[in-house]
């Protein structure tokens, strides 16, 4: 295989979105499951709009917490505030951000499939999310990399399945 086919193979690859503070979770995906798809960061709502506008994502993977996410970056409940956050709206809406992002996607008509990782205590809480922001899954952290492969491969299939008809 030559470096063209090769470089056409790779751009043919599932593209997922992985929307988090840091880069914890697209280094591990890259290195753990870089083989079989592809993995773009972003690191706010504006972001993951942004990118959804201009690349063939296959899916949305979402952090919950994004606490180093500077204040003016952040959605509140409602998409972006219309003025700097509060002390107390920072702290909330940092521990949802995930939520809050794809609250404002979906509201914008982003119907992608995605993934949000937490580990949420309240099984009631999970069901709700994922019926209201369908379509979702809540992932735990328990979750290993190849169940993670499962749906990833999943979602890929969907994707293909509805752009063939």
């Amino acid at each position: 295989m030559n470096a063209s086919e090769a470089a056409a193979k790779a751009e043919r690859r599932p593209l997922f979105l992985v929307c988090e503070d840091g880069d914890e979770y697209v280094h591990r995906f890259e290195r753990f499951l870089g083989h079989e798809f592809r993995f773009l960061r972003v690191g706010s709502g504006a972001e993951a709009q942004a990118a959804i506008a201009r690349e063939p994502i296959t899916g949305l993977l979402l952090d919950l917490d994004f606490r180093r996410l500077q204040g003016s970056q952040l959605l509140g409940e409602s998409g972006p505030p219309a003025s700097a956050p509060t002390a107390e709206e920072r702290l909330r809406w940092s521990a949802m951000q995930g939520i809050l992002i794809l609250q404002h996607l979906r509201r914008q008509g982003v119907a992608l499939p995605a993934l949000l990782f937490a580990d949420l205590d309240d099984a009631e809480q999970s069901e709700y999310l994922e019926k209201t922001l369908a379509p979702l899954a809540v992932v735990s952290s328990r979750e290993g990399l190849a169940q993670l492969a499962g749906r990833l491969r999943s979602i890929a299939e969907m994707k293909l399945e509805a752009e063939t008809g």
